[in-house]
């Protein structure tokens, strides 16, 4: 493969895949796209830039959820897939109790139109396992204050998709990313996943959060490579 493409979650900008650009630059076309829209086409038409056999796809969070929307809906197959701490739905509903209550994205929302910056932090210590509380300083910066209404898109986004249906049309398995402790994204959601994309392979990683690719780069980085190196030898 010749590129790899990654693509960022909700209230973060291409920066936070700073540390897969170090390790990926020297062998592989790094994209870090910024979403400027939370919508599939949009997405959509950003990878029809590239050629996607050639290509690794990286998606965390909602992003991976756009991401796995596009693939599913346009039968696209890329070289390679990664969904990082992703939900085939965000929100809990009565038959999938694994994602976040509903009046908590409500609550994000309507905080966002007073205090955006509180949410956004709030948002970022989120993302850290309890035993990832020194990595604070250093992911806050990652979520700066942006466009409001893109953010409330996002979580608009968050609060109505379910990709559930979509899941038996993705083409290409997927290497499923999860932190055994994420408290945004819960690994049973992860399981679910893994369930329903045939071919696909979890990677449980312990003690980190919703940001294993910057709290534990290095064997985040690892697994990229081992991706990386099976489809240069298929």
């Amino acid at each position: 493969m010749k590129t790899l493409i990654l693509v960022h979650g909700w209230g973060a900008n291409g920066a936070v895949w700073r540390r897969q650009v170090q390790a990926f630059q020297e062998r592989l076309q790094v994209l870090t796209p910024d979403i400027p829209v939370w919508d599939p086409e949009w997405l959509g038409d950003y990878l029809q830039e590239s050629s996607l056999a050639d290509c690794l796809l990286v998606g965390w969070s909602l992003g991976g959820m756009l991401l796995l929307e596009v693939l599913a809906r346009r039968a696209a197959s890329p070289g390679g897939l990664a969904l990082v701490g992703v939900p085939a739905v965000f929100c809990s509903r009565p038959d999938h109790p694994w994602g976040q209550p509903l009046a908590a994205v409500r609550a994000m929302r309507l905080g966002l139109k007073t205090e955006p910056r509180k949410v956004l932090q709030d948002f970022a210590g989120s993302c850290l396992s309890p035993g990832e509380a020194a990595f604070q300083a250093e992911v806050s910066p990652l979520f700066p204050e942006s466009d409001r209404a893109n953010l409330a898109a996002g979580l608009d986004y968050l609060r109505l998709r379910d990709l559930r249906p979509l899941l038996a049309q993705l083409a290409a398995p997927a290497a499923i990313i999860q932190g055994e402790q994420d408290a945004i994204v819960p690994p049973e959601q992860a399981r679910f996943l893994q369930e329903y994309l045939p071919g696909s392979s979890l990677h449980l990683l312990p003690g980190a959060g919703h940001m294993p690719f910057w709290t534990q780069a290095e064997r985040f980085n690892g697994i990229l490579a081992e991706i990386l190196r099976n489809e240069a030898a298929a």
